[in-house]
């Protein structure tokens, strides 16, 4: 502003130069909040009372705040919690030392809960005095999520490791003793105090059995048979079981759709999965709710696999358990998935319950995942490969008394000594004829000198110089049509390479005397005469 009478020509001189400068620097200020506003991350700054003074257009991408919502009004009373003590520290740190980083967490303006790695800088005046707070913000929910995934992976792997060998050693110690206490029994039926006694020995190792097979399932996902499934004949088993013995105050809701695809697995298993996973929404529930299961056919594809670490592209059937209980706080959710990590009161939960469902569908090669928010209720998805292939040879468990043989010859194959041995007095007891090799190179040795009467083999998976797998083979390029059984109390996935290599049939150590006669009896019935 020019006053006339005052006006020479250095005074106007100066002025235009001034405007033109000023009108520059506008300029200058304006392309770069536009470069600003194209900038992915969320960029915003406050003055040192914590008001908003600047917020770009990915920071409205971002929390769902427009700038005009925004302009003046104190971060932590939209984004943040007042009393987060990582806040705190972030405004003690940068206003006494000029810079901080770290991650935040804040609710956008939908209330999705969001992590992001926050970048913050003290911007001072021309005199060196603090004038207000740069903050630049990335969101690396996606990241952390799958950081804490493949952390878990990792963790489970982990502890599988270190006692699926022990639970696996432990099978081995108990085969001889439910295999034995079959023979000690038939022996001394007349004997009160001895049948009575062989009992209580039985019930125990069978305790035990299911122990070992429960360590086994959350240390690297139990084997058993895979065979092709129903999943709404799986769903109304455990529908059943829970309606009859859940409180009347929680409702049930069940939606399976016709037409869904088979999956491959063990049924026992998978009951086991969602009677967990029930278990679990009932508990959150104590004062009644609604338990709802939902099934879907979906496909998915490469982006989905991008999201979730253990996803791979394709068909999957996916089961989904819903509670409208308590909910989970986050903090929480990391580590539900944790063997022996429990939330309920000591001899309420083993911390098992999650840790078997997880390692089970991995087993399946599904995975899992879990969104819950406190106050609104929980939801487990299990997601399980859609199958399509054909049935393969399957029989029923325990049925109390072992069918008699006609004397056909069974070679039984392990390494371990004991096993061997029972394993052989219970099938003589049954009426077979036994021969016996400690490991794959004995055994073609023994079918070479009697390939022609062996009806049928027996073979363990891990054994020295030729392994059970190999065996199998070897055995079946001699003899195309010859049944074999193979058994392992690992489970690392043999049981699916030992059925593509050529065996009938699968048992997971420890079993008994009588799941091993009729699983034989079921595979020479289907022999031709």
């Amino acid at each position: 502003y020019l006053v006339k009478w005052e006006v020479d020509t250095a005074g106007l001189e100066r002025s235009i130069r001034y405007a033109r400068e000023r009108k520059h620097a506008e300029e200058r200020i304006r392309e770069q909040a536009a470069l600003l506003d194209k900038a992915r991350d969320a960029i915003s700054a406050t003055d040192l009372d914590g008001c908003i003074v600047y917020w770009n257009k990915g920071a409205e991408r971002l929390t769902g705040w427009t700038r005009d919502e925004m302009f003046g009004e104190r971060a932590e009373g939209c984004l943040y919690e007042p009393d987060d003590p990582i806040l705190a520290k972030a405004h003690r740190t940068v206003r006494a030392e000029g810079e901080w980083s770290g991650e935040l967490r804040f609710k956008t303006k939908d209330g999705e809960d969001l992590v992001v790695e926050s970048r913050w800088t003290l911007v001072r005046d021309g005199a060196g005095e603090p004038r207000s707070i740069l903050i630049i913000n990335t969101d690396v929910t996606e990241r952390k999520r799958l950081e804490s995934q493949f952390l878990r992976s990792q963790r489970m792997e982990s502890i599988g490791g270190l006692v699926g060998g022990i639970a696996h050693d432990l099978g081995n110690l108990l085969v001889p003793i439910l295999l034995g206490v079959k023979v000690l029994q038939q022996r001394f039926a007349e004997d009160e105090q001895a049948t009575r006694t062989l009992g209580m020995i039985q019930k125990s190792a069978q305790r035990g059995s299911d122990m070992v097979k429960q360590v086994l399932a959350f240390a690297r996902g139990v084997e058993g048979e895979r065979v092709p499934l129903r999943v709404d004949e799986i769903i109304q088993e455990v529908e059943r079981l829970t309606r009859e013995t859940f409180p009347s105050s929680i409702t049930f809701k069940v939606d399976v759709p016709n037409g869904l695809p088979s999956v491959t697995g063990d049924a026992t298993q998978l009951q086991q999965v969602l009677m967990n996973l029930c278990v679990n929404a009932r508990d959150a529930m104590p004062d009644g709710g609604t338990l709802a299961i939902r099934v879907e056919h979906m496909t998915l594809d490469a982006d989905f696999s991008q999201i979730v670490l253990d996803a791979e592209p394709g068909s999957y059937v996916r089961l989904e358990v819903t509670d409208t209980g308590e909910g989970i706080p986050p903090r929480v959710l990391e580590k539900i998935f944790e063997p022996f990590f429990t939330t309920k009161p000591t001899g309420k939960g083993t911390g098992l319950g999650l840790s078997t469902v997880y390692s089970i569908i991995k087993s399946h090669g599904g995975f899992v995942n879990v969104d819950s928010e406190a106050g609104r209720g929980t939801t487990f998805h299990v997601y399980l490969p859609a199958s399509q292939r054909g049935a393969e040879v399957r029989f029923d468990d325990e049925t109390g008394e072992i069918e008699r043989a006609n004397g056909e010859l069974v070679l039984v194959v392990d390494d371990e000594d004991v096993i061997r041995e029972t394993t052989q007095v219970t099938l003589e007891n049954a009426g077979y004829r036994v021969l016996t090799a400690g490991n794959g190179v004995e055994a073609l040795a023994v079918f070479e000198a009697h390939g022609d009467e062996i009806a049928l083999v027996v073979t363990d998976l891990m054994m020295p110089e030729m392994d059970g797998i190999a065996t199998i083979r070897a055995l079946r390029e001699r003899r195309p049509g010859l049944p074999i059984v193979a058994f392992s109390g690992l489970a690392d996935g043999k049981a699916r390479q030992a059925l593509d290599a050529g065996a009938r049939s699968f048992l997971s150590k420890p079993f008994t005397a009588e799941r091993l006669c009729g699983t034989l009896q079921g595979l020479l019935r289907q022999q031709p005469a």
